[in-house]
């Protein structure tokens, strides 16, 4: 089995890790230009952003080739799903491959310019209970698609209508670095696209962004700053190391 996974805070590593198989990183593969998979099973793990797939998961999901048996995709959010489950039903992958199994599971929000990271641990027992039930779907290769209600449908397609999605400079523009920052270059190895250098010590933001916020999170000294956030407090999934985050994109 092989795990496609992206994860910029730990929750969906924490969900691939738990789903066992060999893992890969989207954003490596993106930057490897690898987009044909094959295996008995192939799953992928992502974050919801605005309520529905993030846009930059979306486009790697059009461009992949596979060639598997089995395909389930796990979304894992915060506070709200929105339709996600809805919107993967109706993605095909570049082969015109389906999902045979799509579902969610809810983790500690993590976006800072929503909700206080103070606290967020969420609930691991729950967590665990879903993640049990997904595993035990997988295994037995049950062909279902979580449904989602018409509420979850209607804030979806309303706030795709109404928001603009934050990519190229993405969030960097409000973002300030302080003077705690000690220049250890965590930033730079967290970012999907290899959107951060450093420059004199300091990070640099080029035009590259896909708001994951993983440098604001990451930040061992919290030197990385949102103008819109709710506190200064940040969030990393707990069984998960900073170091597991780490992408080796080079070039």
């Amino acid at each position: 089995m092989k795990i496609l996974y992206f994860s910029s805070t730990g929750n969906c590593l924490y969900v691939a890790k738990q789903l066992g198989g060999k893992r890969f990183s989207i954003p490596e593969l993106i930057f490897e230009e690898k987009f044909y998979f094959a295996d008995d099973m192939i799953g992928i793990v992502f974050p919801v952003y605005g309520l529905c797939i993030p846009p930059y998961v979306e486009e790697f999901l059009k461009k992949i080739e596979t060639k598997c048996d089995y395909l389930f995709a796990i979304a894992t959010y915060g506070f709200f799903s929105g339709a996600v489950c809805s919107e993967l039903s109706k993605l095909a992958l570049k082969n015109d491959r389906k999902f045979d199994y799509i579902n969610k599971i809810k983790m500690a929000e993590n976006c800072v310019t929503f909700a206080d990271m103070k606290g967020q641990i969420g609930d691991s027992q729950k967590q665990q209970r879903q993640i049990q039930r997904i595993v035990a779907d997988i295994k037995k290769r049950v062909c279902v698609t979580h449904k989602d209600s018409f509420f979850h449908k209607f804030m979806t397609a309303h706030h795709k209508q109404n928001y603009e999605y934050s990519t190229g400079i993405g969030i960097t523009s409000k973002l300030t670095v302080n003077n705690k920052c000690a220049g250890c270059g965590i930033c730079t190895k967290v970012c999907p696209t290899g959107n951060i250098t450093l420059k004199n010590g300091k990070p640099s933001f080029a035009q590259n962004c896909i708001s994951c916020g993983g440098c604001l999170q990451n930040c061992p000294k919290n030197a990385i700053h949102h103008n819109q956030e709710k506190s200064d407090a940040r969030y990393r999934n707990p069984h998960i190391k900073t170091e597991e985050l780490f992408l080796h994109l080079i070039g």
